[in-house]
């Protein structure tokens, strides 16, 4: 079987420090997030970008740009952008990190998500009677096939974002007209509420049914990824874990890091028999594009 892709999603959009006070915040907290997980094991980190000061996420080639700049100089992990960013974002601001960050030398990413299909998003309260989040994703198909044009002209993988079962399809239909190349790369997003949940006939169910010669990765919200995670390791796909994910690595146990977060799925793979890949051989099982400039070392 296939060495194993890693991902380290650090910081996300939705997760406040109020929830873990190590969450990253500024750029060179997010850039350090993700060369402590590569030297985890990680072989790719997703990256967001927030106001250094409140923490609030933003869309900002600039401090893409910080982040990048900074991993770059010291790591040679594989580097995936998020267009998909956070509530309230402008279609313009979602995808005009794309040509900002790929027109300057060494700041170009290997890969970027693409939200395949719009979707209702919440989160409910510990109670659950009330809904502490309550929106919707926006993604209708004049957009879909901006973003992925704008990615696959850049020469910037775009990582398919499934949150539910009709967005393969979606994902089918950009690839038909030219806006996807194949092989597809498909990302499994389980657990968001009003998508599919992280269980094992869902899972079984997306990975039958995607593209024929295509690569994917699960990830899930809370503790769910690590048990829905080895499912993954042992159907031969991939795991993402991170800080944007879960707040926790343990029952009632906070993650002091994202680097934790990675050694505890490593750990579980390697009890299975699959090893961590490293950043250029999760560019070759991935089909990424050539590096524009080399990166540094872990």
């Amino acid at each position: 079987m296939d060495k194993l892709v890693v991902t380290a999603a650090v910081t996300g959009s939705l997760i406040t420090r109020d929830q873990n006070p190590c969450l990253p915040v500024t750029p060179a907290e997010i850039a350090q997030a993700a060369i402590d997980s590569r030297r985890a094991g990680a072989a790719m980190a997703h990256l967001h970008v927030r106001d250094p000061k409140t923490g609030r996420p933003l869309q900002d080639p600039a401090l893409f740009g910080e982040v990048i700049e900074r991993i770059r100089a010291q790591s040679d992990i594989l580097i995936n952008v998020s267009t998909g960013g956070g509530p309230g974002m402008s279609f313009d601001e979602r995808i005009g990190i794309i040509p900002a960050l790929a027109g300057k030398p060494g700041l170009k990413p290997d890969v970027a998500s693409l939200n395949a299909g719009s979707l209702n998003f919440g989160i409910l309260s510990a109670r659950r009677r009330e809904f502490v989040l309550d929106a919707v994703q926006l993604n209708p198909w004049s957009q879909l096939k901006r973003f992925a044009e704008t990615m696959t002209n850049h020469g910037v993988k775009p990582e398919i974002e499934i949150y539910e079962a009709g967005m393969l399809h979606n994902a089918r239909v950009l690839a038909d007209i030219g806006a996807l190349e194949h092989p597809l790369h498909f990302q499994f997003v389980l657990g968001v509420l009003g998508g599919l949940q992280p269980t094992v006939e869902n899972l079984v169910f997306l990975k039958t049914s995607m593209t024929h010669g295509a690569s994917w990765s699960v990830c899930a919200t809370g503790l769910d990824i690590f048990t829905i995670g080895p499912v993954a390791v042992a159907m031969g796909g991939h795991v993402r874990v991170g800080m944007e994910d879960t707040v926790y690595v343990a029952l009632n146990k906070k993650a002091e890091s994202n680097a934790e977060l990675v050694e505890k799925l490593i750990a579980i793979a390697r009890s299975m028999g699959r090893e961590p890949a490293e950043p250029e051989e999760a560019r070759h099982l991935l089909n990424l594009p050539k590096p524009s400039q080399p990166g540094g070392k872990p």
